[in-house]
């Protein structure tokens, strides 16, 4: 009886969790970063409305402690979110390159 073999059997579990973690580490840097540059905005507009005399000016640590903080968060998030795919990605070609060696 003929077997099927699969489309692209050089696809190894290995690389599979290698270009998860360099897609997650990505992910984190880029969200990481687009938050933060959100708190810098803030800032600005903080210092702007300071300037016009609505608000008291507003110091860079009130504004980009919590910036930064909620930046890391979502960052480790989101890169969790994409690193957890790829290893349940990389799982389940382990199962079926067993399964189909069975």
């Amino acid at each position: 009886m003929l077997q099927a073999q699969p489309y692209n059997p050089s696809v190894r579990p290995r690389s599979i969790v290698m270009l998860s973690i360099a897609a997650a580490i990505a992910v984190f840097l880029v969200v990481q970063d687009r938050a933060t540059a959100a708190g810098a905005r803030e800032y600005v507009e903080r210092q702007r409305a300071a300037a016009a005399g609505r608000i008291p000016g507003p110091t860079i640590e009130e504004v980009m402690r919590p910036a930064v903080r909620l930046s890391v968060r979502l960052g480790l998030l989101a890169g969790g979110v994409v690193l957890m795919a790829g290893l349940g990605t990389a799982a389940a070609a382990t199962r079926r390159k067993r399964w189909r060696q069975e």
